[in-house]
């Protein structure tokens, strides 16, 4: 069995035939779960400096040269590397007294953040399996971002005390401004509430618990109630929709949380996509007490400190960029002030950043080259185990870049 790093599902139950060295067939993956093991040989990366090819030894040493020359670094990305690769790249900020940061910042580390602090209650997928009545997605069309999310782990599955099916076991809610293709699965023993305002649908079930009738959704958030009282573990999976419906302010959210909890289980896991987000948060966390948006030149996390303000405020001069793809998808604004700054790319594929790259070092693709340790949405450890071994890979880089701190 292997494990696929494509979401945060991290599903480690993928079997693949290969034939004469590469990959044959893939079972159990989903559609892009399965492309990332057939087309792992695809839009590789090659070692460049100064947008000419090079020789690894020579990508490397002006990597190195970059970093020791540079007065203000930044390390950011990460959240497709595994756990000993964001040890290195987080003690490599640490020796640097450089800034760090993932894309937690704008995806959804403040909900990770209040279950690591404490502030709203968790469980795991194999619980929520085995225990959960009303599930609700909020803000999440996981049909198409967390693709087996429903069938493998919440809505769908058999378990412990839900062998009746869905039909008749589960209670499925979905909350969002549009009816998504999860949305289009809320049928017999479901709702699907198509909201305008986040706070508003909050402020609905505060006045339903209160015993009023709710402003909006007369008929359903009762009925929603009703069932979660039925069972004692329900969950709610929360997106980027609820995330920037909130507008910053999570307090009301908390609050409900909690009032639910007076009546019953309600549990909370973020349902978010990229494979180890978490886990860069859980080791800043653990080292810091903060979980991104980091300096340690000023031992302190601060808005000002997330990747594109850096860019935004001309604060750094160097950035090394590990596992993700910025220019092609922050504003241009933000862009453009990257493309003229001295940036290291690390990555197993052609990027459109590296294009703009001063170096560009090619490494393994996790999970199918190089293995390691990955923590899932819901705070479980999963090991990847490689399915072919390649020779430089993220820790190989790190350890090379850390020589010269």
């Amino acid at each position: 069995m292997y494990t696929c790093a494509g979401c945060s599902c991290l599903c480690d139950d993928i079997e693949i035939e290969t034939e004469k060295g590469d990959v044959k067939t893939v079972f159990n993956a989903c559609r892009r779960g399965a492309g990332i093991f057939l087309n792992y040989r695809l839009s590789r990366a090659e070692p460049m400096v100064d947008g000419k090819s090079a020789d690894f030894e020579q990508a490397i040493e002006k990597a190195q040269e970059l970093i020791q020359s540079s007065e203000k670094l930044a390390i950011y990305g990460l959240d497709t590397t595994t756990l000993e690769v964001q040890e290195l790249a987080i003690k490599l900020a640490e020796k640097k007294g450089a800034y760090i940061d993932d894309n937690s910042t704008f995806c959804l580390g403040d909900f990770v953040e209040t279950i690591l602090k404490g502030e709203l209650p968790s469980t795991t997928l194999e619980e929520v399996k085995n225990n959960a009545y009303v599930i609700t997605y909020w803000g999440s069309d996981a049909y198409h971002s967390l693709s087996r999310h429903m069938s493998r782990y919440t809505y769908y599955p058999r378990g412990g005390k839900r062998q009746r099916g869905y039909e008749e076991d589960r209670f499925l809610v979905v909350i969002d401004v549009r009816k998504t293709h999860t949305a289009k699965l809320a049928k017999k023993n479901a709702r699907f509430l198509q909201i305008r305002d986040d706070l508003e649908l909050i402020e609905a079930f505060n006045q339903a618990l209160d015993g009023k009738a709710p402003s909006i959704f007369v008929n359903d958030i009762p009925r929603i109630l009703k069932e979660m009282e039925k069972a004692d573990f329900n969950v709610i999976f929360g997106g980027l929709g609820l995330k920037y419906g909130l507008k910053g302010n999570y307090d009301p959210f908390k609050n409900l949380m909690a009032r639910l909890n007076e009546r019953t289980g309600v549990y909370f896991i973020p349902a978010g996509c990229h494979p180890n987000m978490r886990g860069f948060n859980e080791l800043m966390f653990e080292k810091t007490g903060e979980i991104n948006r980091y300096s340690f030149r000023e031992q302190r996390s601060s808005d000002e400190f997330a990747f594109h303000k850096l860019l935004e405020n001309d604060a750094i001069d160097t950035a090394v960029i590990i596992g993700t793809d910025p220019l092609n998808s922050l504003p241009f604004e933000y862009a453009k002030k990257l493309a003229k700054i001295n940036t290291i790319v690390i990555d197993p594929r052609e990027t459109f950043t590296g294009r703009f790259a001063k170096v560009v070092l090619p490494s393994a693709i996790a999970g199918v080259e190089t293995g390691g340790t990955m923590i899932r949405s819901d705070g479980v450890r999963v090991e990847l185990k490689p399915l072919f071994e390649k020779e430089i890979n993220d820790e190989r880089i790190l350890g090379r870049l850390l020589e010269v701190v």
